[in-house]
């Protein structure tokens, strides 16, 4: 789920917020492209779902099955595979022939985070709340329950679900990332700030995290704070054109304006269809006296959509 945010500085600049919170990246998502982020959200998700963890047989162990439960058991075994290979249509088909065959909360459980990387949210609540019914204790299943209602926009009893679950776990980045979320949505930026200092207690390498903090301490006013985050932030992803703007934003606000054109630059570079940042270097170059460059800037961002520039044209250009 991507959040946007637009904030108006009083520098007289736009910044362009991105909060990413991952999340839940769809069959389809992660086909687009295969980028270096994408394999990382993948990683991420089946480290802070616990895919790699859940148990890999779905009875006690005893001296023997019947043939029902041997073959439920195969049909969890090569749903678990599938659904950890990112089939999560065949996982789905297995796990619901070994549901067919015995209810067990693991299979339930299982079943339920292929729902969720495919996006059928109500369907996935369903299995996390039969995990529960039938097995109480499993906490996987209320941070399941939590991120379904989350992706269904009911994010009152996702927050209920979430702050259960961290009462009982305080190690898992994700959860924390989404508790930031909500806090955000609700403009609880102290809030925001302590849960994504939790992500990155929990996994300094998390995505986007430093990113998001960054952001959450611009809205705080903390631009020094905000300026380290999108430091490390570019030092884990140095191809990210969003972080280069919103730094060169900050930097702005700190009256390092140099500094900032370089940032706006180096956005530009990496997409030179960047409107935002077009837009952006235009008020840069204008503070330094380039009226010239800037006018150059704001005509370019009016021809890539951003009708904010037109009256930047009238007031500013010849």
């Amino acid at each position: 789920m991507k959040i946007i945010s637009t904030s108006r500085s009083g520098a007289g600049f736009i910044v362009f917020f991105m909060l990413l919170v991952f999340g839940f990246r769809t069959v389809a998502q992660q086909n687009e492209t295969a980028t270096k982020k994408n394999k990382e959200i993948q990683a991420q998700q089946s480290r802070a779902l616990g895919l790699d963890s859940t148990a890999a047989t779905i009875f006690p162990p005893r001296k023997e099955l019947t043939e029902a439960e041997k073959e439920a058991q195969r049909f969890y075994t090569e749903g678990s595979k599938k659904g950890k290979k990112g089939d999560y249509k065949g996982s789905i088909e297995d796990l619901t022939r070994s549901l067919n065959l015995v209810e067990n909360g693991n299979t339930y459980l299982k079943r339920g985070f292929s729902y969720l990387f495919s996006a059928q949210f109500p369907l996935a609540l369903q299995d996390f709340t039969d995990a529960l019914r039938i097995s109480p204790a499993n906490k996987e299943a209320i941070f399941g329950m939590g991120v379904a209602r989350f992706e269904m926009k009911d994010y009152a009893e996702a927050e209920k679900d979430l702050l259960q679950y961290l009462d009982l776990v305080n190690i898992n980045p994700m959860a924390f990332n989404y508790m930031a979320a909500i806090c955000f949505m609700r403009q609880d930026f102290q809030c925001a700030l302590k849960n994504y200092s939790d992500v990155i207690r929990c996994d300094s390498l998390y995505l986007d995290a430093y990113a998001n903090r960054a952001m959450i301490r611009h809205y705080l006013r903390d631009y020094k704070g905000a300026l380290d985050d999108y430091d490390v932030a570019i030092s884990q992803y140095p191809t990210d054109k969003k972080i280069y703007n919103n730094r060169a934003a900050t930097k702005m606000l700190l009256k390092d304006f140099n500094a900032a054109l370089e940032d706006f630059n180096h956005a530009i570079e990496l997409d030179p269809l960047y409107a935002d940042a077009y837009n952006n270097r235009g008020r840069v170059r204008y503070t330094l006296g380039d009226a010239q460059g800037a006018c150059s800037d704001w005509q370019k961002a009016l021809s890539l959509g951003i009708e904010a520039s037109r009256d930047l044209i009238i007031q500013n250009c010849k």
